[in-house]
């Protein structure tokens, strides 16, 4: 299969990045990738998604990035995962995991799933700041994703998503639900109770969101839903606004710049310091506009909240505020030099069970099994135009009209974006600029 069969594939079958990002995988596709990476590395704590799919089917994961890697011209096909994760499937280095496919192991440390880390410590490429993987021959996939264009492959689409139930729950486990059926109906179907003093995440505990589990709905971005307890610190911060936030910074920042001496992407070499960001927040003048450019550069993980600050004042609500301002206004650093790693990285990389004491996840981190009997009962569903990076899908049906589960009911707009189809038979309720409501089979 050439490489625009394939793309059409993809986009036909509405697969984006289910690890979180949301990209459109068929604008992944470009000439010049000599490596089809597939990120298994389940960056953080507690969720074990990743797991379970290749658990139960590595051969789909391998396929789908083999047939990414035949239709691009790349040479090689790794399966990067951490070393525990390898233990737990009982694979190794360099192990076979499809026709061309191999294991590539990582050091059990955070975020090594933050995908410009993930090609360092995979390949020891170093992307250009502001660049794209592309920039040094890599396309990054997550598990999920690769599994997703295997069945594209075959005229599948997305209509499913896997995710990991977590936290404080009786029993951690990994499910397979329809794409945007309501949260509270998965948890009920998962006979979990939310307790009064906990917070539902979607998400990982560090860089997940809190959401009202009344009212969200499941994503094909969806990797998680954890319920941990509102006062442990990997929660907290969450609830302190941005605006808050900057005025502490101000005030309380005392520039010991460990923010910066710990952040992972500072230690590959790129330009950001957090630390110097933060006084540039909180001062009347900017002398060095870069301090506030590089915030383009952080990659979300909160290493600088949870395992650095000494002031308590979460640099990382501020450095997503002056990145999401700097997002709106369409400008970021950008850089087409490879940087050179800090000769310390390796002595100030975090593991993994260092940051789950660190953050309060640590007793609540219980393998997840599989639930293959999982189903759930919902009579409506709002499908979201937006649920993907890029323009919103673009409705092809209309109020009244009958639809087959697996049928498209919003295809892909020009430029960067995704189609949208139905998990369910049914009749289309409702169809606005947002969402599309479907009432399932059987349903008036």
């Amino acid at each position: 299969m050439n490489l625009e069969e394939l793309r059409e594939k993809i986009k036909a079958a509405g697969v984006i990045g289910a690890g979180g990002a949301g990209f459109p995988t068929h604008m992944k596709l470009a000439p010049g990738i000599d490596t089809v990476l597939v990120n298994a590395s389940e960056c953080e704590p507690l969720l074990y998604t990743d797991y379970v799919i290749l658990q139960q089917h590595m051969d789909r994961v391998a396929a789908g990035a083999e047939a990414m890697a035949q239709a691009l011209g790349a040479k090689q096909v790794l399966i990067a995962m951490k070393a525990h994760t390898a233990a737990r499937l009982g694979c190794r280095e360099g192990d076979a995991a499809g026709v061309s496919a191999k294991i590539k192991t990582l050091p059990d440390v955070y975020p090594i799933g933050d995908e410009i880390i993930l090609i360092y410590q995979a390949l020891g490429r170093i992307v250009p700041p502001g660049q794209l993987p592309s920039k040094v021959g890599v396309v990054v996939i997550n598990v999920e994703t690769a599994y997703n264009v295997y069945h594209s492959l075959s005229g599948i689409p997305v209509t499913e998503k896997w995710i990991t139930i977590g936290g404080k729950v009786p029993n951690p486990m990994v499910v397979k639900v329809p794409i945007n059926c309501d949260v509270k109906t998965v948890l009920k179907a998962a006979g979990v109770t939310v307790p009064q003093d906990c917070t539902v995440v979607d998400g990982g505990p560090a860089m997940g969101m809190p959401i009202n589990p009344a009212t969200a709905r499941i994503t094909k971005k969806t990797k998680s839903l954890l319920i941990l307890p509102s006062e442990i610190p990997a929660i907290a911060f969450k609830s302190l606004s941005a605006q808050r936030a900057v005025r502490r910074t101000s005030s309380a920042c005392c520039q010991c710049s460990y923010c910066t001496d710990m952040c992972p992407r500072h230690l590959i070499g790129y330009p950001i310091q957090p630390h110097k960001t933060l006084r540039a927040v909180g001062s009347e003048v900017i002398s060095h506009p870069d301090d506030l450019l590089t915030a383009s550069l952080c990659c979300g993980c909160s290493v600088c909240t949870l395992m650095a600050c000494c002031q308590g004042i979460s640099p990382s609500v501020t450095m997503f505020e002056v990145k999401k301002n700097l997002g709106k206004n369409r400008i970021g650093y950008r850089s087409t030099e490879p940087t050179t790693p800090d000769p310390n990285r390796d002595n100030r990389m975090i593991p993994v069970s260092r940051f789950k004491s660190r953050i309060g996840v640590a007793e609540f981190d219980r393998v997840a099994q599989y639930r293959e009997d999982f189903k759930i009962s919902q009579d409506v569903f709002t499908l979201p135009l937006s649920q993907h990076v890029g323009k919103p899908s673009v409705p092809v049906v209309k109020a009244g009209d009958t639809v087959q589960a697996g049928q498209m009911i919003a295809r892909a707009d020009e430029g960067i974006s995704a189609a949208l189809h139905t998990p369910v038979a049914g009749t289309v309720r409702s169809v606005t600029e947002t969402a599309i409501q479907i009432a399932s089979e059987g349903v008036k």
